[in-house]
C-alpha cells in the first residue's frame, strides 16, 4: 500500500478485523487483486503522523466556511457548542509488551467499570457546529483530563485559525451545566467569545440569590474570590490556564446575564451569557438556544454507536489517534453529503406529494451505504458524479417517516447489549 491507500484506508469505517477490512478495500475500492497482509500495514501506519487527519478535517472546514451562501447561522450567529465524552480503549491485556501496555495505561488512565474490572479510558471533546453539523475541532486526552481546560483549548484554536484565516463569523458557545467556572467564564470573556451555558445549583451565590428572586432577567457581576480562584487549576499539564489565572485579581468582578427559562415539566433552569443587549437577544430566544446544544449528544450517538468510534484499529498511541480523528473527518464528510441530500432531495420529496408522513433520512443507512463508495470518491480518476448519484439513489430508497407524537419513557432497568432497532450498518 502507497501512502494515499494507507490514508483513505484509515477512513473507511474500519470495524471488521484488519485484515478482512484490507481485503475489502482492494476488492470493492480498487478493484484489485492483491495480497497485503495486517502486520504489513501496522507497521506501514505508523509512519503516518495522526496530525494528518486534523490537517485534513481543517482544510475540509475551511473550504465549507468559505462558501458563506451555505452556512447556516441562526439570527446571524454561527452556534458552537463544547462537551466531552468518555472513549473507552481497546484492551491492553492482550499485549505481549508489557511496557507498551504501562505506557498506554499511563497516559490515558484507567477506570473501573460496573464489574470493578479496570479498563483503559480516555476523555475525549469536540467543539461542534450546531447548525451545520460539522466537528470544528477534536481532542483525545487522558482520563483525568479537565473539561474546562480542554474547552480553553478549543477556544484558542479556534480564534487562532479566525486569525489565521480572517474569518469573520459571529459566534456563540453553548456549554451545559458541568462547565461554568469563574476561570472559563474570565477566558471566554477575555476572547471577545460569546457563550451561554446553563448553571447548576450553588455554582455561584450570586446566582443562587437571582434563582430564588422573582426576577427572570437580570444582569450581575460575578466576584473573583480567592476559593473562586483555587478552583483553576495549578497543575503542570495546563500550563495555559496557569498563566491565565495569574491574569486574575481579587475582588475583580466579571458581569453577565442572567436568565430564568421554565422547561414543559415546570422545572425552572438559570442560563448565563454575555449577550447583554435584551433587545437584540431577548429572553425568550435562548431557551430554544440553549436546546440547540442537543445536537452534539446527538454526534456522540453517531460516532460512539455507528461509526463505532471506540472500535479502534491498533493498540499504539499512534493507532488510536489516527483512529480517532480520522474518524471525525469521515464524519463530516459523511455529513455534508446527508445534509445536502436532505435538504435537496428529501424536501422536494416531502412536498411533490400529499404524504401521511414526512420523511427523513436513516441516518444510519446512510452512513452504512457510505462505506467503500464515499473511498471510491476520492480516488484520482474516479467518476464522482456517478458514485454520488448511487449513494444518493440508496439513501433516498430508504427514507424513515416521522411519526408525531411518539414518546418512550427512559428504561433504567435491563437494555438489550444488541437492541433490534439498532442494527449496525457497518
Amino acid at each position: 500500500m502507497g501512502f494515499s491507500d494507507i490514508v483513505l484506508f484509515q477512513m473507511n469505517m474500519i470495524n471488521h478485523s484488519m485484515q478482512k477490512e484490507i481485503n475489502s478495500y482492494f476488492k470493492e475500492v480498487k478493484k484489485e487483486k492483491m495480497k497485503y497482509d495486517k502486520s504489513a500495514m501496522s507497521k506501514a501506519r505508523q509512519k503516518i503522523s495522526p496530525s494528518l487527519y486534523e490537517d485534513l478535517n481543517s482544510r475540509f472546514i475551511r473550504e465549507i466556511y468559505e462558501d458563506k451562501k451555505s452556512v447556516k447561522l441562526y439570527h446571524g450567529l454561527r452556534i458552537l457548542g463544547i462537551d466531552g465524552t468518555n472513549i473507552e480503549l481497546p484492551n491492553m491485556g492482550i499485549l505481549k509488551d508489557k511496557k507498551q501496555t504501562e505506557d498506554i495505561q499511563n497516559i490515558y488512565g484507567r477506570r473501573a467499570n460496573n464489574s470493578g474490572e479496570l479498563g483503559v479510558i480516555s476523555k475525549a471533546s469536540t467543539l461542534y457546529d450546531l447548525e451545520n453539523n460539522i466537528v470544528i475541532d477534536g481532542i483525545l486526552n487522558s482520563y483525568a483530563s479537565s473539561e474546562r481546560a480542554m474547552a480553553i483549548e478549543h477556544i484558542r484554536r479556534l480564534n487562532k485559525y479566525k486569525k489565521t484565516h480572517k474569518e469573520k463569523y459571529k459566534d456563540l458557545v453553548i456549554f451545559d451545566r458541568g462547565y461554568p467556572s469563574i476561570g472559563l467564564i474570565s477566558y471566554m470573556s477575555q476572547e471577545n467569545i460569546d457563550y451561554l451555558m446553563r448553571i447548576q445549583s450553588n455554582t455561584f451565590t450570586e446566582i443562587e440569590a437571582f434563582r430564588n428572586s422573582e426576577l427572570d432577567d437580570t444582569i450581575l457581576e460575578l466576584k473573583i474570590t480567592k476559593d473562586r480562584l483555587h478552583q483553576i487549576t495549578r497543575r503542570e499539564q495546563y500550563p495555559l490556564l496557569t498563566q491565565f489565572r495569574e491574569k486574575l485579581n481579587v475582588e475583580e468582578t466579571i458581569k453577565v446575564r442572567v436568565i430564568k427559562v421554565v422547561l414543559e415539566t415546570g422545572e425552572i433552569e438559570v442560563l448565563i451569557t454575555s449577550f447583554f443587549d435584551s433587545k437584540a437577544y431577548p429572553a425568550s430566544l435562548f431557551k430554544e438556544l440553549y436546546f440547540k446544544r442537543w445536537g452534539i449528544e446527538l454526534e456522540y450517538n453517531i460516532l460512539k454507536n455507528i461509526f463505532k468510534i471506540e472500535n479502534f484499529s491498533g493498540l499504539t498511541q499512534i493507532a488510536i489517534n489516527q483512529d480517532f480523528f480520522a474518524t471525525l473527518f469521515t464524519s463530516n464528510i459523511c455529513s455534508l453529503i446527508m445534509d445536502a441530500i436532505m435538504e435537496d432531495e428529501v424536501t422536494l420529496y416531502n412536498e411533490t406529494k400529499e404524504r401521511k408522513y414526512i420523511y427523513q433520512l436513516n441516518q444510519s443507512f446512510s452512513i452504512g451505504c457510505m462505506k467503500n463508495s464515499l473511498i471510491s470518491m476520492l480516488l484520482k480518476h474516479s467518476r464522482v458524479e456517478k458514485i454520488y448519484e448511487m449513494i444518493q439513489d440508496e439513501i433516498m430508497d430508504n427514507l424513515l417517516p416521522i411519526k408525531p407524537n411518539r414518546n418512550f419513557s427512559r428504561k433504567k432497568k435491563f437494555t438489550s447489549k444488541f437492541p433490534v432497532s439498532k442494527k449496525a450498518s457497518l
